[in-house]
């Protein structure tokens, strides 16, 4: 460990628990966080919805009822966070 990097975690470790936290959250932003990385998830995007609507246009689409709808998009959420867990380990 160099120097620079034990006194910057000896500051880190004098802030409070919240402090600490949301330096963490920040590092760990910048670790998943490029230009490029944004870009390719932008792509990754735009190719899902358009294969989205190529198959509502030829009548494959689900019916989901609006009481429902919540618990639908909550539960599409965590199969993509999953799939996003796999992909950055």
């Amino acid at each position: 460990m160099t120097p620079k990097l034990a006194e910057v975690l000896d500051a880190a470790r004098a802030l409070s628990r919240s402090e600490r936290a949301e330096i963490a959250h920040e590092l760990i932003a910048t670790l998943e966080t490029t230009e490029e990385f944004d870009e390719a998830r932008y792509a990754e995007l735009t190719s899902a919805v358009n294969e989205g609507i190529e198959q509502l246009d030829r009548g494959e689409g689900i019916r989901v009822s609006a009481d429902s709808i919540d618990e639908y998009i909550r539960d599409l959420g965590q199969v993509a966070t999953k799939r996003a867990a796999r992909r950055i380990a």
